[in-house]
């Protein structure tokens, strides 16, 4: 994340919708500029049970958290309720294509590419890539082994699954809740989620 990037998460919970707008600053860190939330009771025990109220009240936090960051909110991260999640972890070890190099971005990128390559139950959905850790050749734990001098790197990752049908109408309820509100929301099921910022037009 680079300094200034935005980051929008939305939680939807049992008795509320909260929306957490932060900005990366310049330590590196998210800081929280907005926190808006608006009374739902559209989920019960981890199950959807009203769309209709789940979508207005997203809606309704989105727009305020708007006005008070003079932001035009484009993508968000959405929580998804534990029990409709499922982990699985798989790990794979790359050999580096070009060795006199060393690791080349498009070796991470492909052993990222390899390792989501599971077998996911029938009504399931990869939703999230998370990286737990990349080791070298020489045992060396990295976080990022770009034009490191080896020839081969251990790339260890969870991916999350979740329901079909939840994941449906999650999308579903931000999707009208754009509509209502005319705010972008990209709906991302991948770990590349991220947030774009883009100034309110005035």
């Amino acid at each position: 994340m680079a300094i200034g990037d935005i980051i929008v998460g939305i939680d939807i919970g049992t008795s509320k919708v909260s929306t957490v707008v932060g900005e990366v600053n310049n330590f590196g860190q998210i800081e929280i500029i907005s926190n808006t939330s608006y009374k739902c009771s559209g989920l019960k025990k981890g199950k959807i049970i009203n769309e209709e109220e789940i979508t207005l009240s997203v809606a309704k936090t989105i727009k305020e958290a708007e006005d008070e960051t003079n932001l035009k909110i484009n993508s968000a991260y959405v929580t998804i309720p534990g029990k409709y999640v499922t982990i699985v972890q798989n790990s794979i070890t790359k050999d580096v294509k070009d060795k006199y190099s060393g690791i080349s971005l498009r070796d991470v990128q492909n052993a990222m590419m390899q390792v989501k390559d599971i077998e996911i139950p029938d009504g399931e959905t990869l939703i999230d890539l998370a990286p737990d850790k990349i080791t070298l050749d020489n045992g060396t734990v990295v976080t990022d082994p770009v034009r490191k001098p080896k020839f081969k790197f251990y790339n260890k990752c969870t991916n999350n699954t979740c329901t079909k049908r939840l994941c449906k109408t999650i999308k579903q309820c931000i999707k009208k809740s754009r509509t209502r509100n005319r705010w972008n929301c990209t709906n991302n099921t991948s770990r590349k989620k991220s947030c774009t910022r883009q100034k309110r037009a005035t």
